[in-house]
Protein backbone atom coordinates (compact mmCIF):
# COMPACT_ATOMS: atom_id res chain seq x y z
CA UNK A 1 0.00 0.00 0.00
CA UNK A 2 1.25 3.47 -0.74
CA UNK A 3 2.26 5.88 2.01
CA UNK A 4 -0.17 8.81 2.23
CA UNK A 5 0.80 11.42 4.81
CA UNK A 6 -2.18 13.78 4.56
CA UNK A 7 -4.96 12.42 6.86
CA UNK A 8 -7.81 13.61 4.63
CA UNK A 9 -6.24 12.02 1.54
CA UNK A 10 -5.60 8.80 3.49
CA UNK A 11 -9.23 8.73 4.58
CA UNK A 12 -10.65 9.16 1.06
CA UNK A 13 -8.12 6.61 -0.24
CA UNK A 14 -9.45 4.05 2.22
CA UNK A 15 -13.05 4.99 1.39
CA UNK A 16 -12.36 4.49 -2.32
CA UNK A 17 -10.81 1.07 -1.81
CA UNK A 18 -13.65 0.02 0.49
CA UNK A 19 -16.42 1.21 -1.83
CA UNK A 20 -18.12 -0.96 -4.39
CA UNK A 21 -17.08 0.34 -7.80
CA UNK A 22 -20.22 -0.88 -9.58
CA UNK A 23 -21.70 2.51 -8.78
CA UNK A 24 -19.52 4.87 -6.79
CA UNK A 25 -21.42 6.40 -3.86
CA UNK A 26 -22.02 10.13 -4.32
CA UNK A 27 -20.67 10.84 -0.84
CA UNK A 28 -17.34 9.16 -1.68
CA UNK A 29 -17.09 10.99 -5.01
CA UNK A 30 -17.79 14.30 -3.27
CA UNK A 31 -15.21 13.63 -0.55
CA UNK A 32 -12.55 12.59 -3.07
CA UNK A 33 -13.09 15.66 -5.24
CA UNK A 34 -12.95 17.91 -2.17
CA UNK A 35 -9.73 16.27 -0.93
CA UNK A 36 -8.11 16.51 -4.38
CA UNK A 37 -9.03 20.17 -4.79
CA UNK A 38 -7.41 21.30 -1.54
CA UNK A 39 -3.76 22.24 -1.38
CA UNK A 40 -1.43 19.89 0.45
CA UNK A 41 2.26 19.18 0.81
CA UNK A 42 1.62 15.49 0.15
CA UNK A 43 1.77 15.62 -3.66
CA UNK A 44 2.62 11.91 -3.91
CA UNK A 45 -0.43 11.02 -1.82
CA UNK A 46 -2.59 13.31 -3.91
CA UNK A 47 -1.38 11.57 -7.08
CA UNK A 48 -2.13 8.14 -5.59
CA UNK A 49 -5.68 9.17 -4.69
CA UNK A 50 -6.18 10.72 -8.13
CA UNK A 51 -5.01 7.47 -9.79
CA UNK A 52 -7.31 5.34 -7.64
CA UNK A 53 -10.22 7.67 -8.38
CA UNK A 54 -9.55 7.48 -12.14
CA UNK A 55 -9.41 3.70 -11.89
CA UNK A 56 -12.68 3.61 -9.95
CA UNK A 57 -14.43 5.73 -12.58
CA UNK A 58 -13.01 3.55 -15.38
CA UNK A 59 -14.12 0.36 -13.63
CA UNK A 60 -17.59 1.80 -13.07
CA UNK A 61 -17.92 2.56 -16.77
CA UNK A 62 -16.39 -0.72 -17.97
CA UNK A 63 -18.53 -2.69 -15.52
CA UNK A 64 -21.60 -1.08 -17.06
CA UNK A 65 -20.45 -2.25 -20.49
CA UNK A 66 -20.01 -5.80 -19.17
CA UNK A 67 -23.49 -5.81 -17.64
CA UNK A 68 -24.98 -4.51 -20.90
CA UNK A 69 -23.19 -7.23 -22.86
CA UNK A 70 -24.45 -9.91 -20.47
CA UNK A 71 -27.99 -8.60 -20.81
CA UNK A 72 -27.63 -8.69 -24.60
CA UNK A 73 -26.54 -12.33 -24.39
CA UNK A 74 -29.42 -13.10 -22.03
CA UNK A 75 -31.87 -11.49 -24.47
CA UNK A 76 -30.40 -13.53 -27.30
CA UNK A 77 -30.54 -16.96 -25.64
CA UNK A 78 -33.18 -16.42 -22.99
CA UNK A 79 -32.54 -15.89 -19.30
CA UNK A 80 -32.66 -19.61 -18.50
CA UNK A 81 -31.04 -20.64 -21.79
CA UNK A 82 -34.25 -21.90 -23.37
CA UNK A 83 -33.26 -20.54 -26.80
CA UNK A 84 -29.61 -21.60 -26.91
CA UNK A 85 -27.96 -21.03 -30.26
CA UNK A 86 -24.53 -20.03 -31.51
CA UNK A 87 -23.56 -16.46 -30.70
CA UNK A 88 -23.74 -13.95 -33.48
CA UNK A 89 -20.46 -12.69 -34.91
CA UNK A 90 -21.22 -9.31 -33.37
CA UNK A 91 -21.43 -10.80 -29.86
CA UNK A 92 -18.33 -12.95 -30.42
CA UNK A 93 -16.37 -9.88 -31.49
CA UNK A 94 -17.71 -7.91 -28.52
CA UNK A 95 -16.63 -10.65 -26.11
CA UNK A 96 -13.14 -10.76 -27.62
CA UNK A 97 -12.84 -6.98 -27.47
CA UNK A 98 -13.96 -6.91 -23.83
CA UNK A 99 -11.48 -9.64 -22.93
CA UNK A 100 -8.61 -7.83 -24.68
CA UNK A 101 -9.42 -4.51 -23.04
CA UNK A 102 -9.74 -6.12 -19.62
CA UNK A 103 -6.28 -7.68 -19.90
CA UNK A 104 -4.74 -4.55 -21.39
CA UNK A 105 -6.10 -2.52 -18.48
CA UNK A 106 -4.77 -4.95 -15.88
CA UNK A 107 -1.36 -4.99 -17.57
CA UNK A 108 -1.21 -1.19 -17.39
CA UNK A 109 -0.72 -1.24 -13.62
CA UNK A 110 2.87 -0.99 -12.49
CA UNK A 111 4.56 -3.11 -9.82
CA UNK A 112 3.91 -0.42 -7.21
CA UNK A 113 0.17 -0.52 -7.96
CA UNK A 114 -0.52 -4.15 -7.03
CA UNK A 115 -3.19 -3.08 -4.52
CA UNK A 116 -5.02 -1.24 -7.31
CA UNK A 117 -4.71 -4.12 -9.77
CA UNK A 118 -6.22 -6.49 -7.19
CA UNK A 119 -9.12 -4.12 -6.57
CA UNK A 120 -9.81 -3.88 -10.31
CA UNK A 121 -9.59 -7.68 -10.65
CA UNK A 122 -12.03 -8.07 -7.79
CA UNK A 123 -14.50 -5.54 -9.20
CA UNK A 124 -14.41 -6.65 -12.85
CA UNK A 125 -13.42 -10.31 -12.53
CA UNK A 126 -16.84 -11.38 -11.28
CA UNK A 127 -18.60 -9.72 -14.21
CA UNK A 128 -16.15 -11.31 -16.64
CA UNK A 129 -16.84 -14.72 -15.09
CA UNK A 130 -20.59 -14.13 -15.46
CA UNK A 131 -20.03 -13.52 -19.17
CA UNK A 132 -17.90 -16.65 -19.40
CA UNK A 133 -20.58 -18.74 -17.69
CA UNK A 134 -23.21 -17.68 -20.24
CA UNK A 135 -21.15 -18.77 -23.26
CA UNK A 136 -19.54 -21.97 -24.39
CA UNK A 137 -16.75 -22.32 -26.90
CA UNK A 138 -14.74 -19.37 -25.62
CA UNK A 139 -10.98 -19.50 -26.02
CA UNK A 140 -8.99 -21.12 -23.23
CA UNK A 141 -7.54 -17.70 -22.38
CA UNK A 142 -10.82 -16.91 -20.60
CA UNK A 143 -9.74 -19.46 -17.99
CA UNK A 144 -7.09 -17.00 -16.79
CA UNK A 145 -9.72 -14.64 -15.38
CA UNK A 146 -9.81 -14.92 -11.62
CA UNK A 147 -13.04 -14.91 -9.68
CA UNK A 148 -11.73 -13.40 -6.48
CA UNK A 149 -8.81 -11.38 -7.74
CA UNK A 150 -6.40 -13.61 -5.85
CA UNK A 151 -4.10 -14.60 -8.68
CA UNK A 152 -0.51 -14.24 -7.64
CA UNK A 153 -1.25 -14.06 -3.92
CA UNK A 154 0.85 -16.67 -2.22
CA UNK A 155 -1.05 -18.75 0.29
CA UNK A 156 -4.47 -17.43 -0.68
CA UNK A 157 -7.63 -19.19 0.41
CA UNK A 158 -8.30 -20.32 -3.16
CA UNK A 159 -4.85 -21.93 -3.48
CA UNK A 160 -5.36 -23.83 -0.23
CA UNK A 161 -8.74 -25.11 -1.40
CA UNK A 162 -7.47 -26.26 -4.81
Amino acid sequence: MPVIKDPELRSVFKDLLAANWDELPNSVVHDVKAALSKSTDDTAGKEVVANVFRAAEAVEEFGGILVTLKMEIDDSIGLSGEDVKPLSDELKNALQTVYNRYNTYLDAFGPDETYLRKKVETELGTKMIHLKMRCSGLDSEWGKITVLGTSGLSGSYVEHRA
